[in-house]
């Protein structure tokens, strides 16, 4: 998968996988796993000299902006590199498989089209136009690289080009392209996508799937990372009519289970964001609807107005190119990174990077660093162990097992190169 590195690079190192009750207090350390357990009962809302909100609407709009200029096809295309992998069976995906997905993508025509449309459907967005998997190796479950994303329905995108069944459509959003079935998403007029681009009060759930309704009839589910367009009692999602055109619906919703955007940007609210998706399960690349890391952190910071990319690396690195957050590399020794941590790191401000991972730090216990992050696993003495949840650690989490004699070298502080204090 292009936009997150692998995990399991770092923390299962060919170890068998050896599955485990989640809230096993010998990895989690007898550590609450609620995240406002470690927030500053200080509530002032940080200001950062910024006005987030219009910073945040104008990146979630970008692909709509007249000056967009569509990615190279070497950036689109790239799941093309790699022509190997086994299937949902376990076999071998067979290169007569490649061939005919390549000539269903008409790589000579791209881009073939340039249409506005919203996501009407909470869609997987995929590396080549295919329901199908690609593991890596035949124990490599569940991480199908051809998984990019998900996103959520109505986000706004742009639709680059169509296969030649014209039964899936690439896609650009702020944050992601790929592609999506040509059914989930709808093309809108200038005058509907002027009028979404214009709003300027905006909602977002307070909760995770929340079903919302139009004439008694499901519509989709409100997740934690997505905003509505407020238009006065009311709240704005898009249908797709027969012909595929996008229709603007305003439909009721329950204000007790929504808040303002952005929420103000204190420890408080976002440690309760988090806590909404605390021991929520672990999803690479959306896969199942679920979460990784980096869409966790995404998720929660967009509550606030803060615009973060899609993978881990571009995360942390997004630390180099903004006004209000701040970028710094960690020293080489583990005991030197601690030293570090501690006296740069701010709770709930600041994500701490290894290869393939992303985690939030939120404090200290004991003068251990805490973090919270989508896992997948710890590496132990005697195998991988599976946590696959959000959980709140160490930075050692394995070696706090009463039986462990795992090596330093396995731990992830080991493995943390960077951090990004956020804002």
């Amino acid at each position: 998968m292009h936009i997150i590195s692998f995990l399991m690079i770092l923390i299962f190192c060919g170890c068998a996988i050896k599955n485990i009750d989640s809230n096993n207090p010998n990895i989690q350390a007898n550590l609450s796993q609620s995240a406002i357990m470690y927030a500053s009962e200080n509530n002032i809302s940080f200001d950062v000299g910024l006005n987030l909100k219009d910073e945040y609407l104008r990146a979630y709009f970008s692909i709509w902006n007249k000056d967009f200029i569509p990615p190279k096809s070497e950036d689109v295309f790239w799941g093309l590199n790699v022509k190997s992998g086994f299937d949902e069976s376990k076999k071998k995906i067979q290169g007569s498989f490649f061939d005919n997905i390549i000539k269903n993508m008409r790589l000579d025509s791209y881009p073939s089209m340039q249409k506005k449309a919203v996501m009407v459907k909470t869609s997987n967005v995929r590396v080549l136009p295919t329901i199908k998997p690609r593991y890596s190796t035949i124990d490599d479950y569940p991480f199908d690289r051809w998984q990019n994303s998900l996103i959520f329905a109505f986000t706004p995108i742009i639709v680059l080009h169509e296969d030649l069944s014209k039964e899936w459509v690439l896609i650009q959003s702020s944050f992601v392209s790929g592609w999506v079935k040509s059914d989930e998403i709808a093309y809108i007029s200038n005058k509907d996508a002027l009028a979404m681009m214009s709003a300027k009060n905006f909602v977002i759930p307070f909760k995770d799937k929340i079903p919302l309704y139009s004439d008694g009839l499901f519509v989709q589910n409100a997740r934690i990372g997505m905003i509505f367009e407020k238009h006065k009692d009311k709240i704005i999602v898009y249908k797709r009519n027969l012909k595929g055109n996008a229709l603007r619906v305003a439909i009721k919703y329950n204000k007790d289970e929504f808040r303002i955007f952005p929420l103000p940007l204190n420890e408080i609210n976002i440690a309760n964001v988090a806590d909404i998706l605390s021991g929520q399960n672990y999803g690479w690349g959306g896969i199942y609807e679920n979460r990784d890391c980096s869409s966790f952190i995404r998720d929660i910071f967009s509550n606030f107005a803060i615009w973060l990319p899609r993978n881990s690396k571009a995360q942390v690195n997004h630390g180099k190119i903004t006004d209000y957050s701040k970028y710094m590399t960690l020293p080489s020794s583990n005991e030197e990174k601690l030293a570090f941590i501690k006296k740069y790191a701010k709770p709930f401000r600041t994500i701490i990077w290894l290869k393939g991972h992303i985690m939030l730090y939120i404090g200290e216990v004991n003068e251990n660093p805490i973090v919270m992050h989508q896992v997948w696993g710890v590496s132990s003495n005697d195998g991988s162990e599976i946590l696959s949840r959000v959980s709140i650690t160490t930075l050692t989490p394995a070696l706090n097992r009463i039986d462990s004699t795992i090596p330093k070298a396995k731990s992830l502080l080991d493995r943390i190169q960077a951090i990004n204090i956020i804002f």
